[in-house]
Order: C-alpha cells, then structure tokens, then sequence
C-alpha cells in the first residue's frame, strides 16, 4: 500500500451540511464520501445508484453491495474500510464531527486516521453569486410568510388585552402554523418558529405559546429551509398590535438604530466582536444595560448574528469572537433587547458582504406598532 491520503467521510446528507455541499446529493440515508487527489466516489445503497449519478456531484457513484458482498456485512464503515484497501489507501483524514467508534474501528483495521478541526469546509464561509441567489430567494419566501403573520395579528380584534379572530383568542401558535403552511406551500419547512409575546421573549429561542397580547410586543422569528435547494433564511421582526409602552418604542429605535450601526461597518477585514462591542455601546449609551437582574440576564444577551446557508447557523459568528469578515459571507445582524416586564425586541436581516460594504439581502420592513 503507498502512503497517499484520502478524505472521508459517513454521513447523511440531509442532516450533514458538509455531505450535502461536497456531494450535492440529498439523501436522508448515511452514505460514503471518499476524495483521492482531485477524484471523488460516493457509495450508496443499491437502489439510489441511479438517482445519484443523475443528482450528485461525485466523480464516481458505487453501489455499497460492491463492497459489503466482500465485507460479509452492511456495516458502513467495515465497507468503508473494504474501499480504502481497495484504493490502496492507509491514510486517511476525516471531519470532526465523525463518528468516533468509526474512528475507532478503522483505527483497529490499520488505518491512520487524522481528525480535522472546524471548520472542516472553511470555504463554505464564502458563497458565490449562485448561492446568494437561492439563500436570497428563500429570504423572500420567509418575507411572504412574515407578511401574512403581521398581517393576521394587525387585523385581530381587541377582548379584554387579549387579540382575538373569528371569536376565539389568537394564539401564538395559530401563528406559528400559519407561518408554516405559508412557507410549505412555497416548498420551504421551517421548525421551531418564533411566536414569542411579552415576558416569553426575553428567553430569546422561546417559540411561544398560548394567547397574544394588544399593547405587547410580539417577536416573530422565521428560518425556513428550501425544500428545493436546501440553503436557509433567517429573519426577525418584533410588533405590537395597538399601543407600545415608551419604554418599548425607546428599545425597538436602540435597536434599529443598532443594526444600521453593525451595517455601517461591515466590510471585509473588519473583526467581528469590533461590530459587536459597537453595539453593546450603543445600548449602554442609550441606557439599557445587560447583566444578570434578579437571577436573570437581561439586555443584550446574545451575539449580534451569523452565518447562513446550508445550516441555518453557521460560521462566521458575528460576537465576541476575534475573526475577520470576508466578501462572500453571508450573515444575520440581529441585534436585541429584553427585559422581564417590558418583553423582548429583535430586528434581523440577512446582509451580504462584499468589497464594497454591506448589502442588505432583505427587504422587508420595519414596523412596531400594527
């Protein structure tokens, strides 16, 4: 056996962004991924052979009962391993996320296997204008969906503090599946939709539940996958329907005024907790502190965004974090606040970066009071 070294990896597509980008073939089944030098082969089961070789990418499709009838099993990493000897390949470099008894077996078959650090696909950072424009048009499909919820609270009638239509109480998750069925029948799933009212939102991944409040604000957060091209969006608006409090109306223009901050200074090289420390100033200096108040953070407590593409979080991270932004990225500017007896306000727009500055991939707008 010669000492070349070859990538590998097992995995399911549809779950493993990294698959899915160096395959582009959707399957929800593990299959085998394996690079020598420039050439690629997958290993499938028998009857996605021919979908493969229509869909993939890969140089080369193999069905897996090639290897398993030398195997005398259908487990995926002895066939791995059978594919390796069969390519005379000793070395081997695989992604972290790996599965670690499979690291493991190929270790005790003979093989030396390096585990890769994150990101193991640095370049999907970087999108080019063909991706922009599927990330860019599930971005639309979420601005019909968001549309259609505010649009649905606004025309809500008013019982007693609480919003009503066609007689019963509209709740947050009326909403949630509003915005779903909106979103399937443009081809895009969406899962954990935000429908947060009042003190609900100041857990900022609380998807909310039970009836809406008038004179609250409601924080709407939509992340809908493309069923199609499978690259995601990402926004967030916050309403009120009726009247806001002052003390809201003075959040929601920190933040706007937060987010055109973080769009001012966008471009290539600049760091990322620099973008973010702005912010947190400009909240200080508008007097809504963070910090942990009665057992509970509150204020700006998370980062002011990241990476969207094939996963709906994704690399590079728009925080604390000391890295430069590049041209290509494509990330969210979500600045936030919250605070128990006031609720929560968050604004959010997928922003391309390019030489030139930010470009901001979404149009909708941005409203409080509806």
């Amino acid at each position: 056996m010669t000492k070349k070294t070859a990538t590998l990896l097992l995995a399911a597509s549809d779950s493993d962004a990294d698959m899915l980008y160096l395959t582009g073939f959707p399957c929800g089944d593990p299959f085998i991924y394996l690079k020598i030098g420039r050439i690629s082969t997958i290993v499938v089961t028998d009857f996605e052979v021919g979908r493969a070789e229509e869909e993939s990418d890969a140089d080369e499709v193999l069905p897996l009962s090639s290897l398993t009838k030398k195997t005398g099993t259908q487990d995926l990493v002895a066939a791995a391993g059978q594919l390796l000897s069969d390519r005379q390949i000793t070395n081997v470099k695989v992604p972290h996320q790996f599965p670690a008894g499979g690291v493991e077996e190929l270790r005790q078959r003979g093989f030396e296997v390096r585990v890769l650090p994150l990101p193991f696909l640095p370049e999907r950072e970087l999108k080019n204008s063909y991706e922009v424009k599927l990330i860019t048009k599930t971005q639309r499909k979420a601005e019909r969906a968001m549309e259609s919820a505010i649009r649905w609270i606004a025309s809500a009638s008013v019982r007693r503090g609480t919003l009503y239509y066609s007689g019963k109480p509209l709740t947050a998750q009326m909403v949630r599946q509003r915005i779903q069925l909106r979103l399937m029948e443009s081809g895009c799933l969406a899962s954990n939709t935000i429908v947060a009212c009042g003190d609900q939102a100041i857990d900022p991944h609380n998807v909310g539940i039970g009836a809406l409040k008038a004179n609250k604000p409601i924080i709407i957060d939509i992340f809908p996958r493309s069923m199609e091209t499978h690259y995601f969006a990402d926004i967030s608006r916050t309403v009120v329907k009726n009247k806001a409090t002052d003390t809201v109306k003075k959040m929601f223009r920190a933040v706007r005024e937060g987010q055109r901050i973080a769009m001012n200074m966008i471009r290539p090289g600049v760091k990322a907790n620099k973008i973010h420390s702005a912010i947190c100033e400009h909240f200080e200096e508008k007097g809504f502190k963070t910090g942990m108040v009665n057992g509970k953070m509150q204020g700006f407590i998370h980062g002011t965004g990241h990476g969207v593409g094939l996963q709906v979080h994704e690399p590079p991270r728009i925080s604390q974090v000391d890295l430069e932004l590049q041209a290509g990225n494509v990330i969210t500017i979500e600045p936030g606040l919250y605070y128990k007896g006031h609720g929560g306000i968050r604004l959010e727009d997928l922003v391309l970066v390019t030489p030139q500055g930010a470009k901001n991939l979404t149009r909708f707008a941005k409203v409080l009071e509806v």
